[in-house]
């Protein structure tokens, strides 16, 4: 019984990029004149049946409309050519440890594992909030604790008369309720400078990220996502599935970094004595670009960074 594939994530630029090259000679061109189309095909070159299939759902048509459940019909063509063609390695818990080594040489992976989603979005936000967030966390699982103290302290102040005394007990009275001291001591309070430096430096390496990762046992595949190819809103799929998913899914795509070794910026600066100056300031600024980069950027040693086409779970 063939799988449902509900879809959370789908690029159909490029998933219809390759199809054109699967299904040779299905569509030569499509040309759009002010949201009317016209279209110009070659002769059926493809398996008969399926490549008219795709040169229908390739036709674009007036208004603005996406037709999506077009879309995933052919990406179930696309994926089911791939496997008979034997151009997807499939990776899952049962077989990672047996299939890993054959990566470096994968045209396409599939990848079914539990997921945890990434948005740098929703971090940043949480670290400009941290220090509010902090305090009304504390404020409301603290409440009340609080108000019993405000009412006990209350009865003890009735029964001092000396002006000076009540003052002293005014001041230990605010300090017992400081909310924002009783977060500091949970960890929920940070400095702002810190918090400030932390927000610029995610904001210049990791900008909008929105990532997938897939843990299987030693190993990580990673796959960052364009936001506009998501089928629903961010918040709405971490509300649904939470960030560390309960539910496996599945990821297609491509292998754009998969080798253990890591590249050297020395392997990059070879520049010529009689060439310095300029280009050696230039080439100086790369490398240490190459290094800050690095430490954002760069693939850890058991992960494989993959170009995602799809992502969906199977009902």
């Amino acid at each position: 019984m063939q799988k449902i594939k509900s879809f959370i994530y789908l690029d159909e630029y490029k998933m219809y990029s390759i199809s054109s090259q699967i299904f040779a000679g299905i569509t030569e061109s499509l040309t759009n004149f002010q949201g009317a189309t016209t279209e110009k095909e070659e002769e059926q070159k493809g398996p008969v049946g399926s490549g008219r299939i795709m040169a229908d759902i390739l036709k674009s048509e007036s208004g603005t409309q996406e037709k999506k459940y077009l879309h995933d019909y052919s990406y179930t063509l696309f994926e089911e050519h791939l496997r008979k063609s034997g151009k997807v390695l499939s990776l899952s818990k049962e077989n990672i440890d047996e299939n890993i080594g054959q990566i470096d040489d994968a045209g396409f992976v599939e990848v079914k594992a539990k997921v945890v989603f990434n948005d740098m979005n929703m971090i940043k936000s949480t670290i400009e909030n941290f220090n509010q967030l902090g305090k009304a966390f504390t404020h409301i699982t603290n409440f009340a604790k609080i108000e019993e103290i405000y009412q006990q302290l209350e009865k003890a102040e009735e029964t001092i008369k000396d002006r000076n005394q009540k003052a002293r007990f005014r001041q230990r009275q605010k300090g017992l309720t400081n909310i924002e001291k009783m977060a500091k001591e949970r960890g929920l309070n940070l400095n702002k400078d810190f918090l400030e430096d932390l927000k610029f430096v995610l904001n210049y390496g990791f900008q909008e990220q929105f990532i997938v990762q897939m843990p299987i046992g030693p190993y990580t595949f990673s796959a960052d996502c364009k936001r506009d190819d998501l089928r629903e809103n961010e918040d709405s799929l971490v509300r649904k599935y939470s960030r560390f998913s309960e539910k496996e899914f599945v990821l297609v795509g491509t292998v754009a970094q998969s080798s253990k070794e890591t590249v050297n910026s020395e392997d990059n600066t070879n520049v010529s004595q009689e060439h310095r100056h300029m280009k050696e300031a230039i080439m100086n600024l790369v490398e240490a670009l190459f290094v800050i980069e690095s430490s954002f950027s760069g693939k850890l040693a058991n992960e494989i960074i993959v170009d995602p086409i799809a992502i969906y779970r199977e009902v």
